[in-house]
């Protein structure tokens, strides 16, 4: 058949014409095709060009088949199949290998269904695809396809659909195929099958048309919810009404959540179905995530759990992760309509400007909370009358007890030395931690100090163990800085929050890396000394008796005093004085022989040792010396 068609190859040069098995034929380069297939694919796009393509070869090798079917020369339907490999290789598409072939007959003769495997080598299609485009991720012998698939399917009497399993223009040697009867795919090529329908341009027209009236009204309905959401947050409207109003108008369930997940917001749901998706959801979490792993998430995304679906975007507050924004749903849902899209990514933008609105009020609020504190502690009012009606301006009832707490901070890495984003955030701290403890917190700074004025009940427990929690979370959180409190004994008087303040400082001037709460409280003898009238004699009667060991020395930050006040701190103890002072034991025995000898006391003695220990801490509070 081959050698017979080759042989009826007319050239009829003095008309132009050329003709094959006495058809007319073109002679066109491969590449005008390639250039061509280029042309289609930058102008009505690649999936519109398969489909085109698809349809073309299938047009050919059904016209090619019918031809081969009236040729009464071949005797069987297999010997007809054969006739399209060698119809491809004669008309230059591709040099074909069939691998394998497995025809299955009913009983009256006819085709049943059919399989075959095979190769093609140098196929024009995969060469031109890449010398326009380069390598595909994809096999692309659209045309071959469409060929085998017509040509196999008007031989068989049924639908026979060809696939291309890999193909010269992802980088193989060759494109290797297969072609089964339609009810052999098993549903595994409906999408190609999308592709062999015969679409009009006025088809497509109406089509786009449709896609880009349903764009019009989403956007256009869109636009109106942005606008109207917009004018409320303008009008002061909380976030609870914006997203009622959004949920109504939807008809979708809304929920607001914290980088926690936990609820902030939401709307068209009631309190069993919101502890139902938050179950629901915390279970999803618990299998994704069974590291216990921190969970951020960017982008928008949808989460398909047991018993919801949510479309859920990240809420994002001068650049930091506040929470998210979801539109729930109650059924396993894999697509959303676009409106849902756009006006969720509205409403999580409003969200986030009205966080930041909040933020900045509440920025404002404690600003001014801290002013005037520092002024109460500066004794700057001239009442006691004065300095509460300030309080109820600001919403506070400063006729409760209370105690001022002195925190104080150094740092230990160079990037927590920006003070001012590193005081922002420790003020988001302390107003969350105090608000979770239930906790009425005033927040400022006074001589590079924070001071916290904190109304502690007593009925909570005490105030030492509040302050303990409290540093042992900032030590967690904080990890390149060193925290230390100093408290105050309750006080019942606002107008003495001057004297407080000092007692909370002393305690502070106590405080050491082994014990990094201190209250007033517990100096006993100590904070009464320090605050006697007559306090420029307890500090020269404390001089006195340590004046020869600070004479021993150049200047008052002496080793010597050092090693004498963690040895007495830590009762005496040698091990617990080598290990903060990093000191060999028969350095530390050195120190303190030196020590008894320039003083002339055995410090061992309990009562020697108590003097020395509150002398040095009333020297310590007054800043007579410096230990640090």
């Amino acid at each position: 058949m081959s050698k017979n068609l080759l042989n009826s190859l007319d050239i009829k040069q003095e008309n132009g014409a050329i003709f094959l098995d006495n058809e007319r034929i073109l002679l066109t380069p491969s590449a005008v095709f390639g250039t061509l297939r280029k042309e289609l694919i930058e102008n009505i796009g690649m999936a519109r060009v398969k489909g085109f393509l698809l349809r073309y070869g299938w047009n050919l090798g059904k016209y090619d088949a019918e031809k081969v079917l009236d040729d009464e020369d071949i005797p069987s339907i297999k010997d007809i199949l054969k006739q399209g490999p060698i119809q491809h290789m004669i008309k230059g598409y591709t040099k074909v290998h069939t691998i394998k072939t497995d025809i299955e007959w009913e009983k009256n003769g006819e085709v049943k269904s059919v399989y075959v495997e095979g190769e093609w080598f140098n196929s024009y299609e995969a060469e031109e695809h890449l010398n326009q485009f380069g390598m595909t991720d994809l096999p692309i012998c659209y045309t071959l396809i469409g060929y085998a698939s017509g040509f196999y399917s008007t031989i068989c009497g049924h639908t026979v659909i060809f696939k291309e399993l890999s193909c010269k223009g992802m980088g193989m040697h060759e494109c290797k195929y297969i072609g089964k009867s339609i009810h052999n795919w098993n549903g595994e090529a409906d999408e190609e099958l999308k592709y062999y329908e015969n679409s009009t341009i006025v088809k497509e027209l109406e089509r786009t048309y449709e896609t880009l009236l349903q764009e019009r009204n989403n956007l256009s309905k869109a636009t109106e919810i942005s606008k109207r959401i917009t004018q409320a947050l303008i009008n002061g409207s909380d976030l609870q009404s914006i997203v009622n109003d959004v949920s109504n108008t939807l008809k979708i369930p809304i929920l607001i959540e914290d980088v926690h997940f936990r609820d902030y917001v939401s709307a068209g749901l009631s309190k069993d179905s919101l502890e139902t998706i938050q179950q629901d959801f915390t279970e999803w979490m618990d299998k994704k995530h069974s590291d216990n792993s921190v969970i951020a998430y960017s982008n928008m995304r949808k989460i398909i759990a047991s018993q919801h679906t949510r479309l859920m975007t990240p809420i994002i507050v001068q650049k930091k992760m506040f929470g998210y924004c979801s539109f729930l749903y109650f059924e396993a849902k894999n697509t959303f309509p676009e409106l849902a899209y756009m006006v969720l990514d509205r409403l999580s933008f409003i969200a986030s400007l009205h966080l930041l609105n909040e933020k900045t009020s509440f920025e404002a609020m404690e600003r001014m909370k801290g002013y005037f504190l520092e002024q109460i502690i500066s004794g700057q009012f001239a009442s006691k009358k004065e300095i509460l009606q300030r309080g109820r301006f600001i919403n506070v009832d400063l006729e409760f007890p209370y105690h001022i707490v002195i925190l104080k901070h150094q740092y230990l890495d160079d990037y927590l030395k920006k003070e001012l984003v590193f005081y922002e955030e420790l003020l988001d701290t302390i107003v969350q931690y105090f608000n979770k403890k239930n906790t009425e917190v005033i927040i400022g700074q006074h001589a590079a100090n924070t001071v916290l004025f904190v109304q502690f009940k007593k009925s909570e427990g005490k105030i030492e163990q509040l302050c303990h929690e409290f540093i042992s979370q900032l030590t967690t959180k904080y990890r390149g800085a060193i925290f230390q409190i100093g408290i105050s004994t309750i006080a019942e008087d606002i107008v003495d929050a001057p004297e407080y303040y000092q007692e909370a400082l002393s305690a502070l001037e106590m405080t050491n890396p082994n014990q990094k709460v201190v209250s007033f409280g517990e100096l006993g003898l100590v904070g009464m000394l320090m605050h006697s009238k007559d306090e420029k004699a307890v500090i020269q009667k404390a001089k006195y008796l340590l004046n020869p060991l600070i004479n021993n020395s150049s200047n008052k930050d002496t080793e010597l005093v050092k090693t004498l006040y963690v040895f007495l701190q830590n009762g005496g103890n040698l091990e617990r004085t080598m290990d903060e002072l990093a000191l060999s034991k028969t350095g530390l025995r050195y120190r303190l022989q030196k020590i008894e000898s320039c003083l002339d006391v055995d410090i061992r003695d309990p009562e020697v040792s108590f003097q020395l220990r509150l002398t040095l801490q009333v020297l310590v509070i007054k800043g007579e010396i410096n230990l640090n």
